[in-house]
Formats: C-alpha cells, structure tokens, sequence
C-alpha cells in the first residue's frame, strides 16, 4: 500500500523554491498524492490539503495563479516573489494566456508592485475584472479602469500602503449590523455644536 505523500503548493511552493522567509500566511495549501480535499483549522491558520489532480505545475505563473485562486492575495508575498523570479519567466507566462482573468492579476500585481512595465503590449480587447474579487475582500467602489491589463484596481491603498482585508464570516456578521448608519443615527442625534466642540 502507497503512503500519501504532500508537497507544498501556491505560496508555500514558491517561498520554498526561492528560498524566502516570510511570515506566516493565513491559509497553505499543499497537494497530496493520494486521497480527497481536506482542511485543517489551527487558530486563525487554515490548511487545505488537495488530490493531486489540482497540482498546478512546476512554473512561478502557475503556482501564482494557484495562491489567487485558493491561498487568496497577499501583496507582501508577491513582491517578495517578483523580486527574485526572472522576468522572462513572468513575460512568457502572461503571453501563455494573456486574457486569462488569474494572469491578468499577476501582470497588474507585477507591475504595480515592482514599478516595471514588463514588454508585452496593452490590451485592446476583453471584459475587465477586479483586482480583488469583492464577493472575498472588502474593496473600493468604483474602481479605477487600467486599461493595460482591462483591470479594475479596487484595491484599498497603493504599492506603499494597501491593507488587504478579507471578508471573512465574522465580519460578514458585522456588516448585518448596519454599523455605518447606527453611527450616523448617533450623530445626528446630538446638537452640531456640541459635536464641533467635541472634534
């Protein structure tokens, strides 16, 4: 009988193969050679196991793209990342699948967080799609259109400054709650000059 074997995939594969230390992410992934999904919850780290059949393949593109999709952004990472991998691997991964909306993301990423423009040309056709999917992360709205990569940047700050913030189930129950015009309602329960003199 074979023993299940796992190797690390998404993030955790690319920090491996550069060597890079990091701190931890919410979520590693990594892929099994025999048996079914499964997660494992420690704390706020989550650990999602996969069949093998999700393996991604030995590229950065791909294993960037698997992280999108299942260990979610983390632009701390990504820079690490752009920093050490050659840009031909980047370049040759993009025009691979150019308006593939996962590749889109990396080029928009790369770029941003790297401050190069990478020499593959604009994108003239195709819908666009958002940097940060807002059904997951809480986003700015509208976003700004880069035309380059027919992406919306509905990110929360820049290169410098961007807190990327989940919605996890927590603050999904927040968000019932209607803070925003509870406090409103508060506010404009007292007096405007007491509240001029309080500020």
């Amino acid at each position: 009988m074979n023993t299940p074997q796992t190797r690390p995939a998404g993030y955790s594969y690319l920090l491996k193969k550069f060597q890079l230390n990091a701190m931890p992410h919410w979520h590693i992934s990594s892929i099994t050679t025999i048996g079914i999904h499964r997660s494992i919850i420690q704390g706020n780290l989550k650990k999602d196991i996969y069949p093998n059949k999700y393996w991604p393949g030995e590229g950065t593109g791909d294993h960037l793209e698997f992280a999108l999709k299942y260990d979610g952004l983390n632009l701390y990472y990504m820079e690490l990342i752009f920093n050490v991998v050659e840009e031909s691997e980047i370049v040759n991964y993009i025009l691979s699948k150019p308006t593939g909306k996962y590749t889109r993301r990396i080029w928009f990423f790369y770029e941003l967080l790297t401050g190069k423009q990478i020499p593959i040309d604009d994108l003239t056709m195709g819908n666009y799609t958002e940097a940060l999917e807002p059904d997951r992360y809480y986003v700015v709205t509208p976003g700004e259109r880069v035309q380059r990569q027919r992406i919306i940047n509905n990110l929360l700050g820049n290169k410098y400054f961007c807190p990327i913030i989940r919605k996890t189930e927590k603050l999904k129950k927040l968000d019932l709650y209607d803070l925003r015009n509870k406090c409103e309602n508060i506010i404009e329960s007292y007096p405007p000059e007491l509240l001029k003199k309080a500020l």
